[in-house]
């Protein structure tokens, strides 16, 4: 039978290991409760904000393309050349368009026959106006002679009225004298009769001159008014040549008018096809705002190469639209919204963080490039996620042209609450 030792010759533990296993007891609770505590505040955490799956750094890519067919040559050009806004960085050259040259010949050759038209319109013209002046000399010579004719007309009848006055003064005389003659039976009452008849003759002439002489007043006042009196009205033939010849210079003028009309329309067209010809000449290739080079599209050298209008000369980054893409999964589209703000952290080892905003929400983008001509496009297989832009209130110094001003760069993005 084995006998068990007393208590009293037990070993007596040194105080010293009591006390380290309190010690590490405490520490184990302590580093438990740590553990704890940040468990619930991660959960915490997460459930206040939204961390994107993946993120990085795009722009807006700036295409330049050619405006007109020609031979392009462009300066030397790398990618990460910083260029600012109205720099020149090539030209094209067109030296011929067949087209525009045919239209400007076309155009020139019926200017030139409208202009020759003109000109025989204004001689046409010149020598209508000169026998207008000779008609209306004629004219003004012809009422003067009508004048005069009338003025002589006038005292003719004049004349011949005082001489049928005088005619009648004297046949009254003799009448009178018969009269007496036969009353006192010297002659025959017959020979009184007829110098009775002579006077009552004489005065029919008298008023008949008298109705010639107010006759001749009244054409004589009609000529000098160049009217004309006698039978049916009727106008001379230097009237009759004068109006035709007014009428023929009124068409002309019109004539004159549409010639010039057509003139000055030929003329804009000719200037607005060489200022055509002249863009289409000589076109300069101009930086439109402070960039980047992206890529070189076509490398031309000193010898140039031939572009068509439209091609694609190099494409520039426009580093003062930078922004986050950011994928965040669906199930949080409920927590974000435009203008949250959020924190960009950059994974390229240097862990600067950049604040921004929330500026655009795109969801389910999947194989489709959608929203702006963007440098960096989302993946291919982005499934249930969300591209959200951020916009970054200022863009690092260390982020500058030589890197592309970070575009491509992975960063983390976090959405607060």
């Amino acid at each position: 039978m084995e006998v068990l030792p007393s208590p009293a010759s037990a070993p007596v533990k040194p105080p010293e290991l009591n006390q380290r296993r309190r010690i590490f007891r405490i520490l184990r609770i302590g580093l438990g409760v740590t553990l704890i505590g940040l468990a619930i505040y991660l959960l915490w955490w997460r459930q206040r904000h939204v961390v994107s799956r993946v993120g990085y750094l795009n722009g807006t890519v700036i295409t330049l393309y050619a405006t007109i067919p020609g031979t392009a040559t462009l300066n030397f050009l790398r990618p990460g050349d910083s260029l600012t806004a109205g720099t020149k960085i090539g030209i094209i050259r067109n030296d011929r368009n067949p087209q525009l040259e045919t239209d400007r010949q076309n155009l020139e050759t019926r200017l030139q026959v409208a202009r020759s038209q003109r000109q025989a319109l204004e001689r046409k013209r010149k020598s209508r106006q000169a026998l207008i002046q000779a008609m209306d000399r004629y004219q003004q010579s012809q009422q003067t002679l009508e004048v005069r004719y009338g003025q002589e007309a006038v005292r003719r009848s004049l004349g011949e009225l005082r001489q049928a006055q005088e005619a009648l003064a004297f046949a009254r005389i003799e009448a009178d004298r018969y009269s007496s003659l036969a009353q006192s039976g010297a002659v025959a009452r017959q020979l009184a009769d007829d110098a009775v008849s002579r006077a009552q003759q004489a005065a029919k002439i008298v008023e008949s001159k008298q109705a010639e002489l107010q006759r001749q007043q009244i054409a004589l006042q009609a000529a000098r008014q160049g009217l004309q009196l006698d039978a049916s009205r009727t106008f001379s033939f230097p009237q009759i040549r004068l109006i035709d010849l007014q009428l023929e210079v009124v068409d002309l003028e019109v004539e004159i008018l549409e010639r010039e009309t057509t003139i000055a329309e030929l003329q804009r067209e000719i200037a607005n096809i060489n200022r055509q010809l002249q863009l289409q000449r000589t076109a300069v290739i101009t930086v439109p705002t402070t960039s980047v080079v992206w890529s070189v599209i076509h490398k031309t050298g000193t010898l140039g190469i031939p572009l068509a209008a439209g091609d694609p000369i190099v494409k520039l980054l426009d580093c003062q639209d930078v922004w986050a893409t950011a994928l965040v999964a669906e199930r949080n589209n409920a927590r974000l919204r435009v203008g949250q703000a959020a924190t960009v952290r950059l994974l390229d080892g240097s862990d600067r963080r950049i604040k921004g905003y929330v500026r655009a929400i795109r969801g389910g983008p999947g194989k489709v490039e959608v929203g702006e001509n963007i440098a960096v496009p989302p993946p291919d297989l982005v499934r249930n996620e969300l591209a959200v832009d951020v916009q970054l209130d200022t863009l690092p110094p260390e982020l500058s042209a030589q890197n592309f001003c970070g575009v491509g760069q992975s960063v983390e993005v976090v959405f607060g609450s």
